[in-house]
């Protein structure tokens, strides 16, 4: 609830207890608090909860692709794009993470990988458009 509020700090002592509670491994809670702590800027506490939930669920896509972007808001891009990768192995068709690893290459100097990865990520959208629009009209 407090999540939902925008409070922050309070939403982080939420998920800590929920967090105690369950050993250090309700990945739900963690996510969660480590989204909290990016909100406030605390990116590298954020780093550490998805890192964890990462160590549960080495495949969890949320962890990773949000993880990429905490590791991004550090300019900490190498790693980033790893993330960012790993996302879209397990993910090929999520725009988001092609959009965000364009904006790391993009700000290491890699800009034929940037522009390439712009397209895809534009490409999948457009994709996404149309799957949607046709489904408007099947209803």
């Amino acid at each position: 609830v407090n999540r939902k509020k925008d409070q922050f700090e309070k939403a982080i002592e939420d998920y800590t207890n929920e967090i105690k509670y369950s050993d250090n491994k309700n990945i739900k809670a963690l996510n969660n608090r480590a989204y909290c702590f990016a909100k406030i800027n605390l990116y590298d506490l954020a780093i550490i909860d998805y890192g964890s939930v990462l160590q549960i669920d080495s495949k969890n896509i949320h962890g990773l692709h949000n993880r990429g972007i905490s590791y991004e808001r550090l300019g900490k891009y190498e790693d980033a794009i790893e993330d960012f990768t790993s996302v879209i192995k397990l993910d090929p068709d999520n725009a988001n993470a092609y959009f965000n690893r364009g904006c790391c290459f993009d700000s290491i100097g890699e800009l034929d990988q940037a522009i390439s990865d712009y397209s895809v990520a534009l490409e999948l959208d457009m994709k996404a458009d149309k799957k949607e629009e046709e489904l408007m009209k099947i209803n």
